[in-house]
């Protein structure tokens, strides 16, 4: 459960779904269009690699920097997205893996859980969905089978 202090302080559940990298770009937009109305980017800029060695490519345009990730198979690029008027869903996140995977998420109220953990299975025909309660998803999709294999 991860605590936003501009959302009512309610803890909120991040909910993962995996897509394998031949349908990254073509899940993307279905995400875009099904789930991100209404909501921003929340960073104004964005930079690769971040953190670590000499940057590659810059800019302050999401669609930008969007597409660049597309181009690559290989890198880790993580997005976030906000809409405080969205009162089951209030975030949401991209993530890129370097293994070429990819996780869409959706911050949610607990009362919703049940809703979009369906939701997701339906909307992207995949049962590689994972709960994540104060941590992040792990970062390749091996591992993430394997986390969901636990549960």
């Amino acid at each position: 459960m991860t605590k936003y202090p501009n959302v009512e302080q309610i803890d909120l559940e991040d909910i993962y779904i995996a897509v394998e990298f031949s349908k990254r770009k073509e899940s993307i937009e279905q995400f875009t269009e099904i789930y991100l109305s209404g909501f921003k980017e929340s960073a104004t800029y964005y930079e690769f690699p971040r953190f670590r060695g000499e940057t590659e490519f810059e800019t302050d345009d999401y669609k930008l920097m969007m597409s660049y990730v597309l181009t690559r198979e290989d890198i880790g690029f993580r997005f976030y997205f906000d809409n405080a008027a969205n009162k089951e869903t209030p975030f949401a996140m991209i993530f890129f893996n370097e293994d070429g995977s990819l996780f869409l998420g959706l911050s949610v109220y607990p009362q919703f859980m049940s809703k979009y953990e369906y939701q997701l299975k339906k909307d992207f025909q995949s049962s590689l969905i994972m709960v994540c309660y104060n941590t992040t998803p792990p970062n390749n999709l091996d591992e993430f089978k394997s986390q969901i294999k636990l549960n």
